[in-house]
């Protein structure tokens, strides 16, 4: 990473990277070589070429963003359909043959972070070598705000480097990232490309899996249709058999249930013809054991033999009516002899023959045969030489016998016994692909002991997996890691996938089968939590852009205590690394994405605890030194006294720092023209952001906030009924669509500008804030209402402030007993605007934390 020494942390640039010979290398994706290839090929060819290009990196490295453009460009220029980073996951799992320790490295070059699997323990339960089965998911809570969008990433990217899964590891993020957040294109569009969120993450509003998810390589045998069906063995390894054309497109299954079923009919079949056989060769002795034996003597019995209808032969007699009927249609159906069993045993011959390529010695044969040999004289008596009638009957049961041989293994062919299959017993090819969900292949796997997992091709399908029964019944198929919430509920959560790890800051609530790992504190923002994991990880391995000379340089230079300590810490780290490495560009753009969702839930450090002012100091020195290139500390709360003012004191401390100024600037400039252009589509009844923060809690309730700036407030006032009117409309929805959410809330909050804070003139505002409250009729409803306003009264938002209520609507005197029975007595006005809501006012900037300062008091359903 370039050291500038002279620029300000927020105006570092980074540069994103691109695999070299690109150009060249999608040139030859272009050939028509290629493009003849089916998707499975293809797919094989684009992966590989990916992972050479990985594979060719020096260490160390951090290739996210590279990797990332090159899955985003073959999806955009129809390489191949539906590309995505899972994609190369996913082959790099199952199809690149690679060890675990080699499959481990890919991922550390692409994460940036190639650090012992041990270490990530404190992240994950995967002590002891554990790996688990199938996907990972790593995900953010619905409506993502900044916060659980940057834990989540991290979280999806530790977990990723760790392969806590033996299968895919997926980031999910609900309905996509914010939309309304600049940050989201500074550190994460910016520095790894739009495929960042296009071609990343999972939005998914519930977690479920699919076929993807589920199948595995794990005994899958593909087969074309010219093997036997005797040289299948189910019964070891639990094999599971897909039939293939020669181009690799499924065509059936061949499972151990077929097999008695299929190979039942085809030694039914084969009694007949060897019953022809050994009849045909009786047949001859008896005629040639004669005393006397004329030419004439020869056609009769053996037309009479050759035209016997095969339903007449011996062993048909001794078929079941069910035998009857599938011989039958196996003849007709998969054969094409029209007779079936009614056919002469000279047909069946002929026609076997013809499946087999092969000649057959029927009735005609054997008299020219018998011409040959010249077994009679002119006058048609038999010639009495031993040698030319055993010759004569050698060839003739020879010829025949060899030929049933051949038709016999013909018939055990796997085009034949797939035909059987579905043409006499009904069985058609059954699969999924790989979007079906878990109940779809539940359905279908029925009394089966696996299902093909295909991906379709056109009008085609291409097998690439199998899902086995004995998976599918386990208790759990996946398992969630969840960042910044902790609940089943909010991502709907099935049963089958198991949480086992959380970092979260709200009110938790988990019922698990197994401990997770658990991080929960009573902090302002999840990212104060995944950064102090990070800081615990990365000690024991960054090296911070530096090397071991330029460490003892430092050391060598009486540097503070602290800074010695630290430049100790990498000094140990640089002796005992080995192969280990965390790049540095990676560690400034992981600490960037603590910071900014450090800033973000705390709205601008107005609400923070001492853990995360402390984190945030740590933040910025860490920045700077990565930046400079040398151990360097901008910042120190050592001056403050420790006491229930230390939080706020080095917030204003923090906040007034130049290098913390230019990462906080840009964003809140940007945001403050976000909000005025959100107030004037919402009033004029267009789609906006406005009310993008609103959350569904406690089975009843739905709370939003929209936070502004003291210089949007004006227009907010000018447009204010307007805007409630648009936020009723969003509630009444609401109701029509689930009823039991009856009690609706929104804080209309003042958040402090960049300059305010950096200036020292925060809080000092001439308007009120707003809490919106809309009930429909019910008694539930009022229910809910009385006891929101009961308990709200122990919220630290109540303490030293003044409150007032206005009412807006013909219900005024319905809500005015409630608050009267139910809240403290507070000065009340009434305005008929036809909006049934009471509007609830108290100082700006005073009641900012919907977490702390009112989801607490929600009643509950």
């Amino acid at each position: 990473m370039a050291k500038k020494a002279s620029t300000l942390l927020g105006d570092h640039p980074i540069e994103k990277r691109q695999f070299p010979r690109l150009s060249a290398i999608f040139k030859g994706f272009e050939k028509k070589e290629f493009r003849a290839l089916n998707d499975r090929k293809k797919s094989d060819e684009v992966n590989k070429t990916l992972l050479e290009l990985i594979q060719k990196e020096p260490e160390p490295c951090f290739l996210l963003a590279p990797v990332l453009d090159f899955v985003a460009r073959i999806d955009e220029e129809k390489v191949l359909e539906h590309y995505t980073f899972n994609s190369f996951e996913l082959w790099l799992n199952q199809f690149s043959t690679l060890s675990f320790e080699a499959n481990y490295h890919v991922r550390s070059k692409i994460a940036g972070k190639r650090i012992s699997r041990d270490d990530f323990q404190i992240l994950f339960p995967i002590g002891m070598g554990k790996v688990y089965e199938g996907t990972h998911f790593v995900t953010a809570h619905k409506s993502p705000d900044l916060d659980t969008t940057i834990a989540s990433f991290w979280g999806w990217m530790d977990a990723f480097t760790a392969r806590v899964g033996n299968g895919l590891h997926v980031w999910n993020l609900p309905g996509g990232p914010p939309a309304s957040q600049i940050e989201i294109d500074w550190i994460f569009r910016d520095l790894f490309g739009p495929g960042v969120f296009t071609h990343l993450p999972k939005t998914r509003t519930a977690l479920n899996l699919t076929g993807n998810d589920l199948m595995t390589q794990e005994g899958m045998i593909r087969k074309v249709p010219s093997e036997s069906i005797g040289d299948t063995d189910h019964e070891r390894d639990n094999r599971a058999i897909v039939i293939t054309d020669k181009e690799g497109f499924f065509l059936g299954n061949w499972r151990n249930v077929d097999v008695e079923a299929v190979r039942q009919v085809i030694i039914l079949l084969s009694s007949c013809l060897r019953w022809f056989e050994n009849t045909l060769h009786l047949t001859l002795i008896t005629l040639f054991a004669k005393e006397k034996l004329h030419a004439h003597d020869i056609e009769p019995s053996l037309k009479h033999l050759f035209n016997l209808k095969l339903i007449n032969c011996e062993p048909a007699h001794e078929f079941s009516s069910r035998q009857k009927q599938q011989v039958g249609d196996f003849l007709k159906l998969v054969i094409g002899m029209k007779k079936g069993l009614d056919c002469t045993l000279e047909e069946l011959g002929k026609e076997l023959a013809d499946l087999c390529e092969i000649p057959f010695n029927g009735f005609e044969a054997v008299q020219r045969l018998i011409k040959k040999t010249k077994l009679f004289d002119e006058r048609g008596h038999l010639v009495e030489e031993r040698p030319r009638i055993f010759s004569f009957l050698e060839s003739a049961v020879k010829g025949l016998h060899e030929a049933i041989l051949k038709i016999r293994l013909r018939l055990e062919k796997l085009d034949i016994a797939l035909k059987t299959k579905v043409e006499v017993f009904g069985h058609q090819p059954t699969y999924v692909t790989v979007r079906s969900d878990v109940e779809e292949i539940r359905n279908k796997i029925g009394a089966y002991s696996y299902l093909t997992v295909a991906y379709p091709d056109k009008d085609k399908m291409i097998p690439v997996g199998v899902i086995q029964a004995s998976d599918l019944r386990k208790n759990t198929l996946g398992t969630v890691s969840l960042r910044d919430f902790c609940n089943r509920e909010e991502m709907t959560i099935p049963p089958y996938l198991e949480v086992i790890s959380v970092i979260d800051h709200h009110k938790s609530s988990l019922n698990t089968f197994s401990p997770p790992m658990a991080i929960i504190a009573d902090v302002q923002s999840s990212n104060t939590l995944v950064a102090d994991r990070a800081f615990q990880i990365n000690d024991r391995y960054s090296l911070s852009g530096q090397d071991l000379k330029s460490i003892d340089t430092q050391i060598k230079g009486n540097p503070s205590n602290r800074i010695l300590q630290r430049l100790l810490s990498k000094k140990m780290a640089a002796e005992s690394k080995g192969s280990h490495f965390i790049h540095p560009e990676r560690e400034f753009v992981e600490y960037l994405h603590f910071l900014y969702g450090i800033i973000d839930d705390t709205d601008l450090l107005s609400k923070v605890s001492a853990f995360d002012v402390e984190c945030v100091v740590s933040l910025l020195n860490r920045l700077k030194s990565i930046q400079t290139g040398k151990e360097t500390e901008i910042l120190s709360l050592d001056d403050l006294p420790r006491g229930p003012q230390f939080p706020k004191k080095a917030a204003e401390k923090i906040l007034r720092n130049e290098e913390m100024y230019s990462l906080y600037r840009k964003v809140y400039a940007y945001r403050e023209k976000e909000v005025e252009h959100n107030i004037s589509l919402c009033a004029k009844g267009e789609p906006s952001n406005l009310f993008a923060d609103t959350k569904e809690q406690n089975g009843c309730c739905r709370v939003g906030q929209t936070k502004m700036f003291a210089r949007n407030v004006s227009l907010f006032n000018k447009n204010g009924d307007a805007i409630r009117r648009m936020w009723l409309g969003l509630a009444k929805e609401t109701v029509e669509k689930k009823p039991e959410i009856d009690f609706h809330l929104h804080m209309i909050s003042t958040i402090v500008s960049a300059e305010e804070v950096y200036e020292g003139g925060a809080g000092k505002y001439s308007h009120k804030d707003e809490l919106w409250i809309w009930i429909p009729e019910g008694e539930s409803a009022v229910e809910h209402l009385k006891r929101f306003l009961n308990l709200f009264q122990s919220s630290p938002g109540m303490k030293n402030n003044t409150f007032e209520v206005e009412f807006l609507g013909s219900n005024a005197d319905e809500l005015a007993l409630i608050f009267k029975e139910s809240f403290i007595e507070i000065p009340t006005s009434r305005s008929n605007k036809n909006l049934p809501i009471a509007v609830l006012r108290y100082r700006a900037g005073s009641l900012n934390s919907r977490k702390a300062m009112v989801s607490p008091f929600l009643p509950k359903l």
